[in-house]
């Protein structure tokens, strides 16, 4: 089943980066809204903590590093074309 995965992990640490410190739950909750035809879900630390927040189209697609509200839009294409070229 493809996904739409958004870390949502959170360091309390403010010395360490985290995607929800970044605003990842936003943005989780602003692609939810949207009509993907993809699931849209929560998912642990990805490992690119520096370049957050992050998400994964999965099986085998590509990771998205640096994502904001502001950029939702390329996330959405990024998302569509995943799902033309893996149907």
């Amino acid at each position: 089943m493809k996904k739409l995965l958004v870390c949502t992990n959170f360091r309390a640490n403010p010395n360490k980066p985290s995607c929800a410190a970044r605003g990842s739950k936003t943005i989780l909750a602003g692609l939810q809204q949207q009509n993907l035809m993809i699931e849209v879900a929560a998912s642990p630390c990805m490992g690119f903590c520096e370049v957050g927040p992050n998400a994964h189209l999965t099986p085998s697609g590509p990771f998205l590093h640096g994502i904001q509200v502001e950029n939702l839009s390329e996330v959405i294409k990024k998302t569509k074309d995943f799902l033309k070229e893996n149907s």
